[in-house]
């Protein structure tokens, strides 16, 4: 009896694992969440008026349409999302704040959440298999009550084992039933794992099981990530990967941003030539009462984070780990000062149809010539210094690190500055030999 027991307990339990999973991906949210979530985003830009307070769905959609203004890639990012591109997985590749982990939310907004999970990737892979457990309603296990009938302890095999059987059980739930549209498992913020062999391996890990589900069409991954390293790890064993760039908004989208959400708002142009089109800066600015002081408080604080990393000393002390500091820092600086010369040359060349916010753009190749080190792009990319598109075509990271570098670059007794310190680690080489 006891045998015939357990047995059917485990029977149900798997049973029951898979009907979980299956439950998160048809869980839906209802008008009331969908008013509360649009009231908190008006909210956020004091545009929640007391004629709104009571207004319906349509009129508050229609309101946060307004303030939202719809960008080129989210039709193709809701197609993703709906279900409707099957065959390959997707990874957004764009700077920190332009805007895909928000795309991607708008797109489950309009579905109302239905066929999609969202989840955010994290450096511990204990917390990445929790989130990823609490996404797909995933216990790993951990619930079960049949220790008399468990050989091994379900947590022996370690966080990635753990992932790779809840990958495993929603590869079950996804074929177990015929569907019109595949799933959608969305993981942002994948440069968040780190660059080592245990977070390099948990990637390709799920990269595998996104090719199997890809050719079947079953489930759609996507990814996001603010760095190019991922990209460059997924390329090389990728077959049915698609990769778009999501860059800043152009000066009219920009412009036409901060107007729907300030509608009396004065000096737009000055705002917008200071923080550029990234989209967390225009967040930011709108919420103000006065937003060209609050693009010039942002761009202060840029400066003053710019020269507390790469701060130069002339003088340096005679020891190891400050001449390598200084090293590091000359070569940044010099990177800097060249893309601030291109950003003046083709203003000058340019005339009347300069556009303010195009950043230069240098080939990664040229950039470790001028630097003369091939190893400090990848963590000034790490330090949102600068960005590294999947062309490997590198441009400052935002429109106000260049406005910061063009500041410090442009002061006077800058260049005698960097030869100072130039000739100073030559110097204190000289006397180690």
């Amino acid at each position: 009896l006891v045998f015939i027991g357990g047995n059917l307990y485990v029977f149900w339990y798997k049973h029951n694992v898979l009907s979980k999973i299956e439950a998160a991906f048809n869980k839906t949210w209802d008008d009331a969440a969908l008013v509360q979530l649009i009231k908190q985003e008006l909210s956020r830009f004091d545009l929640l008026t007391p004629d709104l307070e009571h207004a319906s769905l349509q009129s508050l959609a229609a309101k946060l349409s307004e303030v939202h203004p719809r960008r080129q890639e989210q039709d193709f990012v809701d197609s993703i999302v709906k279900g409707e591109m099957t065959g390959s997985y997707f990874l957004l590749v764009g700077p920190k704040g332009a805007g895909k982990s928000g795309m991607v939310f708008d797109a489950m907004l309009n579905i109302r959440n239905k066929g999609a999970v969202f989840l955010e990737a994290h450096p511990d892979l204990e917390v990445f298999r929790l989130r990823l457990g609490n996404a797909l309603n995933y216990e790993f296990s951990e619930d079960m009550q049949a220790g008399l009938f468990q050989r091994p302890d379900p947590r022996s095999g370690g966080p990635a084992m753990d992932i790779e059987r809840a990958l495993d059980k929603l590869y079950e739930v996804a074929m177990r039933n015929g569907r019109r549209r595949p799933l959608v498992l969305v993981i942002t913020k994948i440069q968040n794992f780190q660059n080592n062999d245990q977070g390099r391996n948990l990637l390709l890990q799920i990269q595998q099981y996104a090719e199997r589900w890809a050719i079947r069409g079953i489930v759609t991954v996507v990814f996001t990530t603010d760095d190019v390293w991922p990209y460059t790890l997924l390329r090389k064993a990728a077959t049915l990967m698609e990769v778009r760039s999501v860059q800043d908004l152009d000066w009219e989208m920009s412009k036409r941003t901060l107007l729907c959400r300030r509608p009396d708002a004065e000096n737009v142009d000055s705002v917008v030539h200071v923080v550029g089109g990234r989209q967390s800066y225009l967040n930011k600015v709108s919420r103000a009462e006065e937003m060209l002081q609050a693009a010039e408080d942002l761009l202060r604080s840029e400066k003053a984070w710019l020269e507390n990393c790469l701060g130069l000393i002339p003088d340096c002390d005679n020891d190891g780990e400050v001449v390598v500091q200084q090293k590091w820092s000359l070569h940044c600086w010099t990177l800097l000062r060249e893309f601030a010369r291109l950003y003046r040359a083709n203003q000058k060349e340019s005339g009347d149809s300069w556009d303010p916010l195009k950043l230069p753009v240098i080939p990664a190749w040229r950039c470790q010539q001028i630097m003369t080190r091939p190893d400090y792009l990848d963590e000034l990319d790490r330090l949102d210094v600068v960005y590294i598109d999947m062309n490997s075509n590198v441009q400052p990271d935002s429109m106000l690190v260049l406005r910061a570098a063009l500041d410090i670059v442009e002061k006077e007794g800058f260049d005698e500055l960097l030869e100072d310190v130039r000739c100073r680690i030559k110097e204190i080489e000289n006397l180690r030999r």
